[in-house]
């Protein structure tokens, strides 16, 4: 993988990062985002991962 579709992985995970933050302000509100933003930032980071050790 070349290293722009790592940094747009990267970014991704930020941003899911930075909704997780403001959920997290009102989680009796916002619990079913809570959820699915954890479950999708998993996803980003063992994606990120597994992409980031494959070889060239």
């Amino acid at each position: 993988m070349d290293k722009s579709e790592l940094e747009a992985l990267k970014k991704e995970i930020e941003e899911v990062r930075e909704l997780i933050n403001t959920y997290i302000e009102y989680p009796e509100i916002f619990k079913d985002e809570l959820v699915e933003s954890s479950k999708k930032i998993d996803m980003l980071i063992n994606e990120y991962i597994k992409r980031a050790s494959d070889p060239q």
